[in-house]
């Protein structure tokens, strides 16, 4: 279990990280738009 964790973890910096095409930046500002929308309310 930790260990899926972990590389769930991995994936995200990586993900996050390197260069995306621009269907990855608009599905990326859609979820921490939707994040953000959580915790402001």
């Amino acid at each position: 279990m930790l260990g899926i964790v972990f590389w769930v973890c991995v994936g995200i910096f990586i993900g996050w990280n390197l260069p995306q095409p621009a269907w990855a930046k608009e599905v990326q500002q859609r979820v921490v738009g939707f994040f953000k929308g959580l915790g402001g309310k």
